[in-house]
């Protein structure tokens, strides 16, 4: 994520006391750190809304002097080397972001309690437009803090990015809106994808259905949000439900391979095959080199055991693949419907194979080892050897022998002991 440093601007304080004031609340304004003022306003009991919203104002304050401390160096630094001096001040950039963390969410709470009518019945708010003036130009911050402690403290990193997205539903910086924010779709699908890792799946699928919309991410949000969705299932009818919403998005964009094929899927896990047969015949009539129609069909038809159906859809979709990972994939999918082919006639048939009988059985192996090697040699690192390994060994075995060096290295690959 880009850093987005603004130039610093000192705030002025906005907690001074006013007459009347509690000796709780007087108390509260004359601390000198965050973590005092915080102490203090979690054991006070204030006098009504208002002085709770001018204690969580100071505790704005005490958290803004860290922000503005820290961002004043950064902006002295990058004077002086602009200058092609060396830079001279050491900056925190964590605490940078930890108080302002701190300042938004205490601004929140000081909004909360500023909007309540007082005792006459009237609203007169006396802090939020300062807050939102002073706060707002320094939230694309918490997209860098995001970016910061990423890999380091994924937590924290969820955190920051979680409260921006919340920010721009915040009714305190309504005022402060103007126009589309380029940056939320951004931050919306990293915190999806936090939120996945984390297992907060309903924060997941809610930050995910805001980056729908990326140019760049869109396509990786509908996966992480349709992962969320599946992952909050728990019985039969939450599938029935979970299919539902597949439909409707469906029918909202036809065109949506991703759902069609999450729903495919889901349809076969339900043990409602005939609907999963039903939405793939319709697509494939539609558009019948759909490539992720193709993909299912290669994989409905592997588990019903009609190989040659399967290959024929997957060798249309290998052509289509767009990286290396993927063919491999592919390939090995295409080379275990040949080996399995063979392999289960071999099983069950009766007796010596002739030469005959054995050179058929070769044919139909050899075009498993063809796709197999294929595989294998795009796997370079060997990180899918699970999926064709055995099988390019199993292929070998038969139509060279055991001892053969083809079929001891793809034993090796397979870690089978002969």
């Amino acid at each position: 994520m880009k850093k987005l440093f603004l130039a610093a601007m000192m705030v002025l304080s906005t907690s001074a006391a006013f007459a009347g004031d509690s000796d709780a609340l007087k108390t509260i304004l004359k601390a000198k750190s965050y973590a005092e003022a915080e102490a203090l306003l979690q054991n006070a009991t204030l006098a009504n809304d208002a002085e709770k919203a001018a204690a969580y104002n100071k505790l704005v304050d005490l958290a803004m002097e860290r922000v503005d401390a820290e961002r004043n160096a950064i902006l002295e630094n990058q004077t002086a080397e602009s200058m092609g001096q060396q830079a001279k001040k050491t900056v925190d950039e964590a605490a940078l972001y930890d108080n302002l963390v701190l300042a938004v969410k205490a601004a929140e709470e000081s909004y909360k309690y500023d909007i309540l009518p007082n005792e006459k019945g009237k609203v007169k708010p006396r802090f939020d437009k300062a807050n939102a003036t002073r706060l707002f130009g320094l939230l694309p911050n918490l997209i860098n803090g995001g970016g910061f402690f990423q890999g380091k403290d994924d937590a924290k990193a969820y955190q920051m990015l979680a409260l921006y997205v919340e920010t721009s539903k915040s009714p305190l910086f309504e005022q402060m809106r103007t126009g589309n924010d380029e940056n939320l779709s951004t931050a919306a699908f990293f915190a999806s994808y936090m939120a996945l890792q984390a297992q907060d799946y309903a924060n997941a699928e809610q930050y995910a259905k805001m980056a729908l919309k990326d140019p760049e991410r869109g396509a990786d949000a509908q996966k992480v949000q349709l992962a969320a969705m599946q992952a909050q299932l728990t019985n039969h009818a939450d599938s029935v439900a979970y299919g539902e919403k597949l439909e409707a998005l469906l029918q909202e964009d036809p065109n949506n391979d991703v759902v069609f094929s999450t729903l495919c899927s889901l349809y076969g896990n339900m043990g409602e095959q005939a609907k999963a047969d039903q939405l793939l015949e319709n697509k494939i009539a539609a558009d019948p080199n759909n490539y992720s129609a193709l993909l299912m069909k290669g994989q409905i038809e592997s588990q019903k055991k009609n190989y040659d159906e399967a290959a024929e859809s997957l060798i249309k979709a290998l052509g289509m693949a767009q990286d290396d990972d993927t063919r491999v994939a592919i390939n090995s999918a295409i080379g275990e419907c040949y080996f399995y082919k063979a392999q289960e006639r071999v099983n069950n048939f009766n007796g010596v194979l002739s030469p005959a009988a054995r050179e058929q059985f070769n044919v139909v192996y050899n075009k498993a080892i063809e796709y197999l090697e294929a595989a294998r040699q795009l796997d370079v690192m060997k990180e899918q050897k699970r999926s064709w390994a055995y099988p390019l060994y199993g292929a070998y075995y038969f139509v060279k022998g055991a001892e053969a060096p083809e079929t001891q290295a793809a034993a090796a690959d397979a870690g089978v002991t002969q």
